[in-house]
């Protein structure tokens, strides 16, 4: 098939030249009717908002050009089915957990995976067992699984169903999972990865690293809209081969957990972006991957600040990520200050770190342009600052939690302050944001380290998603009650 064409994309194009009449939602009727201080912003996509009508196929029963726009998808990818998504990775997660794994099943579970991993497992009333990631000691960015830990954990618990893990990290950090995955695959276990920030690794390209479809997994979400020119809440979910994943299954819950009204410009944008990944992949990097690593090299280190390395042991980094480490956790939050007096806008921004994210393109960029810009940034950071938290290795590398998030739910709570906290079985969770991850997970038994390391968070100015009650009325934690009082 030809991967320039985009089926679904033309077919809204030659209906909006139709001039139609809208009878039917939504309500803008072709943006028609509009709030007049927004029409001019809103007006030529409100023409590609349409729905379910005749030419325009059903994302939850294609037949027609959405099916076509997604057999595209997954000839690109190489895999047997490839799914559209208008909930984002967490539609995704959220699917391919529930379709594969049943109450009481046991899933071995990357301790950094995105929340709604966390929530998937919570819906679908698995076990969880948490397998603690790598931590690089040099710049305290959380990596993935050691295949060692992966090893022991699958002779630990070989009654699990499937393995989850995250590739590449949010800072772009991704090892090859080839041993992984055989590993899982030779227990009988299926492989599902959260590959939300890697949706353009397809090139086989010296500097590029290698995607988790490539080194086998099973079932694979990505993000379209983090690295690819697709539109928020966008994203893919891959069937790599479907002779251990249960497809119908898989399809039941994503009718169930995606809209009966999904948006067509979010899901044209994923066939043009489809389409344009497909066209790099056949353009010469070659320029673009050096002038890329040409780019990152030119920081190296200041006051204050050092690089991220383009590579962590095994782990590559994405050439479209720059992230830089501080010294201290004042500067972070200085420097995206600093950028955006200039206009410009971090993805990401912690007491230890900044995260930049660059365009996938082979057009010129201003280079030159944003190295300044950037420099500029990090500069003029003397002066006193808060020390930075020493990154904790957990003890095991493997554990378990008290009792899963809804066991947790029959267990009556209290409330007692942060530095009370350790040793006691948490009751909610706490998930710094961005990136997501969670520091806490209700059910799990508190431990020092995070005691320390979420008061330092609070300290610095740290955003969370799940609220900051905890800061007011102290951490929930379940009563104490002993195993067999819980019947556990």
């Amino acid at each position: 098939m030809n991967q320039k064409h985009t089926p679904l994309f033309n077919q809204l194009v030659t209906h909006i030249k139709r001039d139609p009449v809208s009878f039917h939602v939504p309500g803008h009727k072709n943006g028609t009717v509009f709030p007049g201080k927004a029409s001019q912003w809103y007006n030529e996509i409100l023409k590609l908002d349409q729905t379910e009508i005749s030419g325009l196929d059903d994302l939850h029963q294609a037949e027609g050009v959405i099916k076509e726009a997604r057999q595209l998808t997954a000839d690109l990818y190489n895999v047997k089915h490839s799914f559209f998504l208008v909930g984002g990775s967490t539609a995704g997660n959220l699917a391919m957990t529930m379709s594969q794994l049943q109450e009481g099943d046991t899933v071995l579970l990357q301790r950094n995976c995105h929340q709604s991993v966390f929530h998937a497992v919570e819906l679908s009333g698995a076990r969880p067992v948490y397998l603690q990631p790598e931590t690089d000691e040099n710049t305290g960015l959380s990596l993935g699984i050691n295949k060692e830990t992966l090893r022991k954990a699958i002779k630990k618990y070989p009654e699990a169903k499937a393995v989850f893990l995250t590739t590449p990290t949010y800072e772009g950090y991704v090892q090859p999972l080839n041993d992984h995955i055989r590993m899982a695959h030779e227990a009988g276990m299926i492989v599902m990865a959260d590959e939300a920030h890697g949706a353009h690794l397809l090139f086989n390209h010296e500097g590029w690293p290698q995607s988790a479809l490539a080194s086998g997994a099973d079932l694979v979400v990505q993000s379209a809209h983090k690295m690819l020119p697709a539109m928020t809440m966008t994203a893919f979910l891959h069937v790599r081969d479907d002779t251990r994943i249960d497809v119908n299954r898989l399809r039941y819950y994503l009718k169930m957990l995606q809209s009966s009204s999904p948006s067509y410009p979010l899901m044209a944008s994923l066939d043009l972006a489809r389409a344009y990944l497909a066209e790099m992949k056949d353009a010469n990097l070659n320029n673009l991957t050096d002038q890329l690593v040409a780019f990152k090299k030119e920081f190296t280190e200041g006051d204050g600040w050092s690089r991220a390395p383009l590579r962590i042991n095994n782990y590559l980094q994405d050439p479209l990520k720059l992230a830089f480490i501080a010294d201290n956790a004042q500067l972070p939050e200085k420097w995206r200050q600093r950028m955006e007096i200039n206009g410009a806008y971090p993805e990401l921004v912690s007491p230890r770190h900044l995260l930049l994210t660059l365009p996938l393109t082979t057009d010129e960029l201003p280079f030159k342009q944003w190295s300044r810009l950037i420099k500029t940034s990090l500069e003029g950071n003397g002066g006193p600052g808060t020390e930075l938290f020493n990154e904790y290795r957990m003890k095991e590398d493997i554990s378990e939690p008290f009792c899963t998030p809804k066991e947790a739910d029959r267990l009556p709570c209290s409330f007692v302050p942060v530095r009370s906290s350790a040793g006691n079985i948490a009751g909610e969770t706490i998930t710094p944001y961005p990136p997501g991850v969670p520091l806490l997970i209700r059910g799990e038994r508190i431990s020092e380290e995070q005691c320390r390391k979420l008061e330092w968070l609070g300290k610095n100015n740290t955003y969370f998603q799940t609220g900051e009650e905890w800061i007011s009325k102290g951490i929930k934690i379940l009563n104490k009650q002993t195993d067999e009082e819980n019947g556990m």
